[in-house]
C-alpha cells in the first residue's frame, strides 16, 4: 500500500512538471490580433486593473474571471503549491494584447502570448489589454489537473 502511495504521488509530481513554459512573442501567432502592438503602446499602464488568483488543491480561486475590454489589465496568478502549473487558454490568449509576463527575476515583453507556466510557490504577473469580447474557458496546461478541476471561465465585458 505504502509503495502505490509513493508511485501515485511520484506520477503526480512527473505530469505537474508538465506544465511547460512561458511562450510570448513578438511574431503574429495565426488568428491573433493583429494589432497588439499598438494597443500596447497606445495603453497606460500606470493603474491596471488586477484579478488576483491562487492556485492551490488542483483549482484556481477564483475560478470565474472578468475582464474589461480596452483596459489595462494585471493577472497575478499565485501558485501556492508544491508543483508546477500552467494556463492553458488559446483562444483568449488570441484575443488580449500583451504588454508583459513579469514573474521569477524576469520580465518578458509581448505583444503576443501562446502559454504561460507558473513554478511552484512563484507568483507570475501577466499584463495585457483585452481586446474583443468573449466568453472563454482555461484549464491548467499540467498533465491531469483539468480532470481534477483545475479549470474556469473568463469574461470580457464592456
Amino acid at each position: 500500500m505504502i509503495m502505490r502511495r509513493l508511485a501515485v504521488a511520484l506520477s503526480l509530481s512527473v505530469l505537474a512538471a508538465c506544465a511547460g513554459s512561458d511562450a510570448v512573442t513578438n511574431r503574429l501567432p495565426p488568428g491573433f490580433v493583429s494589432d497588439a502592438a499598438e494597443i500596447v503602446a497606445a495603453t497606460d499602464w500606470a493603474a491596471p486593473e488586477e484579478v488576483r488568483v491562487t492556485i492551490a488543491g488542483h483549482a484556481f480561486t477564483p475560478s470565474d474571471w472578468t475582464f474589461h475590454r480596452d483596459r489595462a489589465t494585471r493577472l497575478v496568478l499565485v501558485n501556492a503549491t508544491d508543483s508546477d502549473h500552467g494556463l492553458a487558454a488559446r483562444q483568449f490568449f488570441a484575443d488580449i494584447a500583451v504588454e508583459s509576463v513579469r514573474g521569477g527575476d524576469q520580465t518578458l515583453k509581448g505583444p503576443w502570448i501562446e502559454s504561460l507556466s507558473i513554478p511552484a510557490g512563484q507568483t507570475k504577473e501577466l499584463w495585457f489589454v483585452p481586446a474583443r469580447f468573449g466568453a472563454y474557458t482555461f484549464e491548467c496546461s499540467a498533465i491531469g489537473h483539468p480532470s481534477l478541476g483545475e479549470r474556469g471561465v473568463i469574461d470580457v465585458v464592456r
